[in-house]
C-alpha cells in the first residue's frame, strides 16, 4: 500500500532596496540574504533586489516570520520587521528596506544635534521664566528651586531619550510619505518643530482621524462574517488601515519628538502615550511610551503598565527566547532597579542575559551591554566584586568586537575605573582612565562631552591624591567644554564649576 503526501506551498516574492532620504535615493540591494524562522533554506536577493521564498505547508494568509536578513555594512530599516508575524501572499510582494550603518549613523547625529540646538534654547528660556517669576514674587525660593532640579532633572535625561528619537527618524524611507509627511519629516530633521506640528495639524483633526479609523476596524470586523464573499475587499480595507493606523501613529511620533525638542514634555507625554494606545500589539510603542514615563515622569507604576504589556508582546507573537523578550526583560529590570527591588531585578537581567547569549552568541555587543548593565546593579547591592567580573567580561567582548581604540572600549574601561575610584584604588582607576584619554585621542570623532568627563574624571583622582594643581588645571579644562557646548547654566557646567571652586579652597587653605 502506497501513502501519498502533499503539501501546501506558497511562493512569496519581495524586493530588498535601500531607505530613500533627501539627497540619497533608494536603490536595489544585490546579495542580501534573507531567512524565514523555521527553515534552514536562506535565499539571496538578485541585482535588482528582487527575491522570491517557497514557504511550505502555508497557504495563503497564513503567517510567517522572517528570522535574519544579512548584508555587509547594512541593516534593517524597519527593526520590528525581523520575527514579526507576516500573512503570506502570492499576489503582494514583500518590501524590505535595509539602511547603510554609515548613512544611518551620519543622519542620526545630524538630527541630533538640530534637536540638542532647540532643547537649549527652550531650556535657557524656562530657566529664564522660572528666574522672572522668582523676581516677581510668584515663586517662592523653595519652589524655584524645586522647579530648578526637575528641570535640569529632565535636561539630563533628554539625551538617551534624544538618541532614541533620532534613530526612528533617520529610519524613515521618504518613498513611503506623500508629500506633506515629507515635509513634515525634514521639518523635524531640520530642527524645526513649530512648523512640523502645524504641517501634522494640517492633515486634519487628529482625534477626526483616530475615530475614522476606529470605525473602519468595526467596519472590518463585521466585514470577517462574510470573508468568503468579500475576500478581495477585506483585504483592500485590511491594508488601507493599517496604512492609516501606521500613518496615524508615526504623526503621533513625529507631534512627540516635535514636543520632546522643546522641552514641552506634558504634550510629548500625551502624544507618545496616544501612539502606544492606538496599538497596543505594536511591541516597540510599549517600549517607546514606557521608557519615556520612566525617565522624563519617573512614574515607575505607569511605566510598567507599558513594559509588562510589551512582555505579553513579546511572549505571544515572539516567543520566550526571542530578542524582543530579552529587550522586555532588560528594560523591566531597569524598573524594578529603580523601584529599589534590586533581587527582581537581578532576575530580569539575567534571564535577559540567557536569552542574549543564545539569541546573539555569548561574545556579541548585546550581551556585554547587559552585562555592563549587571554589573552596574551588583555596584547599587555593594558587591563591587562581582561589579568588576562583569564589567570585564563587557570589557572583552568590547575589546574582541570593536577593537582596542573604540568607544565602547572606553565606555568599559571608564566603568572599571570608577569601581577602583569607589574602592580608592586611585592608582588603577588613573591608569585606565589615562587610556580611555589616549583612546579618546586617536579617535578624531570622540564627542566634546566624552573628552570632558574624562577630564573631570582624572580631575576627582587627582583632587583624592592630594594632586590640586592637576586638579585645578583638568577640572578647568572639563568647565571649559562644557560651558562652550552646554553653555553657562547647564547642571554639568555648574558641577564642573562648583568643583574647580572646591579645589581653589583647598590649595588656597594649603597657602
Amino acid at each position: 500500500m502506497c501513502l501519498c503526501l502533499s503539501a501546501w506551498a506558497v511562493t512569496q516574492e519581495g524586493v530588498v532596496r535601500t531607505i530613500s532620504r533627501k539627497g540619497h535615493p533608494g536603490t536595489p540591494v544585490d546579495g542580501a540574504v534573507i531567512r524565514v524562522r523555521g527553515s534552514h533554506n536562506a535565499v539571496q536577493s538578485h541585482a535588482d533586489g528582487n527575491f522570491e521564498i517557497l514557504l511550505y505547508n502555508l497557504q495563503n494568509g497564513d503567517p510567517y516570520a522572517i528570522a535574519s536578513i544579512i548584508k555587509s555594512g547594512y541593516e534593517p530599516a524597519e527593526q520590528e520587521l525581523i520575527g514579526k508575524r507576516i500573512p503570506c501572499s502570492d499576489r503582494v510582494p514583500l518590501e524590505i528596506l535595509l539602511v547603510s550603518r554609515v548613512q544611518l549613523m551620519q543622519e542620526k547625529e545630524a538630527i541630533a544635534a538640530k534637536a540638542r540646538e532647540n532643547v537649549e534654547i527652550y531650556y535657557q528660556a524656562r530657566v529664564s521664566e522660572l528666574e522672572q517669576q522668582l523676581a516677581a514674587k510668584q515663586l517662592s525660593e523653595a519652589e524655584f528651586t524645586k522647579r530648578l532640579d526637575d528641570l535640569e532633572g529632565q535636561y539630563e535625561r533628554f539625551e538617551p531619550l534624544l538618541q532614541t528619537m533620532s534613530d526612528k527618524l533617520a529610519r524613515t524611507d521618504y518613498d513611503r510619505l506623500d508629500s506633506l509627511t515629507t515635509l513634515i519629516q525634514e521639518a523635524i530633521e531640520s530642527g524645526n518643530p513649530e512648523e512640523a506640528e502645524r504641517l501634522v495639524r494640517e492633515k486634519g483633526n487628529l482625534d477626526a482621524r483616530e475615530t475614522a479609523i476606529r470605525e473602519q476596524e468595526e467596519q472590518i470586523a463585521k466585514a470577517q462574517q462574510t470573508l468568503d464573499e468579500a475576500a478581495a475587499k477585506l483585504d483592500q480595507q485590511r491594508a488601507l488601515n493599517a496604512q492609516q493606523k501606521r500613518e496615524l501613529a508615526d504623526d503621533y511620533f513625529r507631534l512627540y519628538s516635535s514636543f520632546l525638542s522643546r522641552f514641552i514634555n506634558d504634550s510629548a507625554a500625551l502624544y507618545i502615550c496616544r501612539r502606544a494606545a492606538l496599538d497596543t500589539l505594536n511591541f516597540h510603542y510599549q517600549i517607546d511610551a514606557g521608557l519615556f514615563v520612566k525617565d522624563i515622569r519617573a512614574d515607575y507604576p505607569a511605566a510598567c503598565l507599558f513594559l509588562e504589556r510589551a512582555y505579553r508582546i513579546a511572549a505571544s507573537r515572539y516567543g520566550e527566547q526571542s530578542a524582543q523578550m530579552a529587550t522586555a526583560c532588560h528594560e523591566l529590570g531597569a524598573i524594578k532597579k529603580l523601584q529599589g527591588d534590586l533581587d527582581e531585578a537581578m532576575n530580569l537581567y539575567q534571564r535577559a542575559l540567557t536569552i542574549k547569549e543564545k539569541v546573539y552568541g555569548k561574545n556579541s555587543k548585546d550581551v556585554a551591554e547587559t552585562q555592563n548593565n549587571i554589573g552596574e546593579l551588583f555596584r547599587a547591592k555593594g558587591d563591587l566584586k562581582n561589579a568588576m567580573t562583569y564589567n570585564q567580561r563587557a570589557l572583552k567582548i568590547h575589546e574582541r568586537v570593536f577593537g582596542a581604540n573604540s568607544p565602547e572600549v572606553a565606555d568599559s574601561k571608564n566603568n572599571i575605573a570608577g569601581i577602583y575610584f569607589q574602592l580608592k584604588q586611585y592608582e588603577k582607576a588613573e591608569k585606565l582612565f589615562m587610556e580611555v584619554r589616549g583612546i579618546h585621542q586617536a579617535n578624531t570623532q570622540t564627542p566634546p562631552l566624552a573628552i570632558a568627563q574624562n577630564d573631570n574624571n582624572l580631575a576627582a583622582v587627582a583632587y583624592m591624591q592630594g594632586h590640586y594643581e592637576d586638579a585645578l588645571r583638568m577640572f578647568g579644562q572639563a568647565l571649559d567644554i562644557y560651558t562652550r557646548v552646554l553653555g553657562p547654566d547647564h547642571p554639568l557646567t555648574r558641577n564642573a564649576r562648583t568643583n574647580l571652586q572646591a579645589v581653589q579652597r583647598q590649595i588656597e587653605t594649603q597657602k
